[in-house]
């Protein structure tokens, strides 16, 4: 006889005696309870508002908040002779100009540079741009007076604006905005001095060409008396009035496949998100296996048997992983960047940099959770991503950012990371480049992290009990 599997009775009516079917129990309440659903939205809506403010606030207005923002102007004008036979330097003029106008205010730091000196500060990206007034500037304005009243060739005088884009494109936008202005002013005042000099040359040589004719006895017509006489025409006027030709170009061109000099940052936000995302994997992948959360692979839904481990073994744990699988990881990264064009000067240092990066926001972010379970990787977020990117320098200098972002700067890791693989990268790993205050940063901001996660770790263990503690444990 073939086995049947036994039926639910189901239920009878006391009057009747027949069976009644039973009630499949309601979960729709359940479903709009607030508790259900109030938290999730409550989550969109702080990541969104407060992204929206730190990112879209942060960058927004980066020519309005200008903090000492580094440029230099570099004069190696020689001076000249006047006619007046007193020695003139137009080029120092200009540069006690653009001094003085800098000096009332704190948004331009203006640094009088040599050559060499604002050479050197370029290549470390200490300045984002400087104005270089050659040795003949004075020369050139000069012989544009006497120019005016002759035929004889002249050059105007030129000045040449050198921007850093290896600093960021936006930097040198920035740079040149602040210089253009002061030379403008610059041009006008050098007009206006040059336009009287030639208008007294002007007068001078009427007058003795009047006193040489009276001496000869010549009674010219007017006319041709007005043609001999030395003049300003309309196109010399013009030229003395806008007198400064400026050339601007950048100091060193980004190399192909440095994203213009972006590519430094690109990089390190793609670490971040490794970091952070990794990190927040492995926090589920781990505990799952630690028996403390389930997991599920596809249609697998998984929960080993609790192990009970401390709180700060799960996080030496965790870290650890990303410690040791950060080598292949960053060694990866690079090989996948080398071959899709991205240029890899110092090879080993940059894997380093690669790898402490990836360490570094792992630790943060681990430390985070451990300090507050889930909501640890909602403020991870907020302090590591939405933070962190209009921080770390990358789009915008940190002389452009509001005082928040600059206060909060020196403890992000975005902002170390950047610093430090952008000097790698550009700037032929100097130390004053960023390398050296980039690779000690993230090395701080990580001991902090780990110190923090392990106290606080401790403190959990004695006060509340293991993670899991209430469930059976391992066979």
């Amino acid at each position: 006889m073939p086995a049947h599997s036994a039926q639910p009775a189901e239920p009878q009516s006391a009057a009747s005696g027949r069976q009644q079917p039973q009630a499949a129990p309601s979960r729709i309440g359940a479903y709009l309870s607030p508790r259900t659903w109030l938290l999730p939205v409550l989550v969109l809506l702080l990541l969104g508002g407060a992204g929206t403010a730190l990112y879209i606030g942060g960058l927004g207005s980066p020519g309005k908040n200008l903090d000492h923002f580094p440029i230099a102007v570099v004069n190696q004008d020689r001076g000249a002779d006047t006619p007046g036979g007193s020695r003139e330097n137009l080029g120092g003029n200009i540069t006690d100009q653009m001094r003085q106008g800098f000096d009332g205010s704190d948004e331009i730091d203006l640094r009088v540079l040599s050559w060499d000196e604002a050479q050197d500060q370029m290549r470390d990206g200490q300045i984002h741009g400087m104005m270089v007034i050659p040795e003949t500037f004075s020369a050139d304005a000069l012989a544009l007076v006497s120019g005016a009243l002759s035929d004889a060739g002249v050059s105007r005088p030129a000045v040449t604006v050198y921007t850093n884009p290896l600093a960021g494109p936006l930097a040198s936008s920035l740079a040149t905005g602040a210089i253009n202005p002061a030379l403008d002013q610059a041009n006008k005042s050098l007009g206006e001095q040059l336009t009287a000099s030639a208008q007294t040359a002007q007068t001078t040589a009427q007058a003795d060409l009047q006193r040489r004719l009276e001496a000869l006895g010549a009674d010219l017509p007017p006319q041709l008396e007005q043609q001999l006489a030395p003049r300003v025409d309309g196109t010399s006027a013009d030229l003395l009035e806008d007198p400064i030709a400026v050339t601007t170009t950048a100091f060193e061109e980004p190399p192909e496949g440095a994203a213009l000099g972006e590519g430094a940052f690109f990089y390190s936000v793609l670490l971040m998100v490794v970091g952070v995302s990794g990190s927040v994997s492995l926090h589920f992948l781990v505990d799952a296996r630690l028996g403390v959360a389930p997991v599920e692979l596809g249609t697998r839904f998984v929960l080993d048997p609790p192990l009970r481990p401390g709180r700060w073994a799960t996080y030496l744990l965790m870290w650890g992983i990303v410690v040791v699988g950060a080598l292949p990881t960053a060694g990866l990264m690079m090989w996948v960047a080398s071959a899709v064009g991205m240029p890899i000067p110092h090879g080993a240092l940059f894997f380093f940099t690669t790898w402490l990066s990836i360490v570094t926001v792992s630790a943060v972010t681990l430390a985070l959770i451990a300090l507050l379970g889930s909501a640890g990787m909602i403020l991870s977020l907020i302090y590591v991503v939405f933070m962190g990117l209009p921080s770390a320098s990358g789009v915008v200098p940190l002389e452009a950012l509001p005082g928040f972002f600059r206060f909060i700067a020196p403890g992000e890791p975005l902002y170390h990371m950047t610093t430090a693989n952008r000097a790698v990268l550009y700037f032929d790993a100097e130390a004053d480049a960023g390398l050296q205050s980039g690779i000690i940063g993230m090395l701080i901001i990580l001991l902090i992290a780990v110190l923090v996660a392990l106290l606080a770790s401790l403190v959990y263990d004695r006060l509340l009990g293991r993670r899991g503690a209430g469930l059976p444990a391992a066979a």
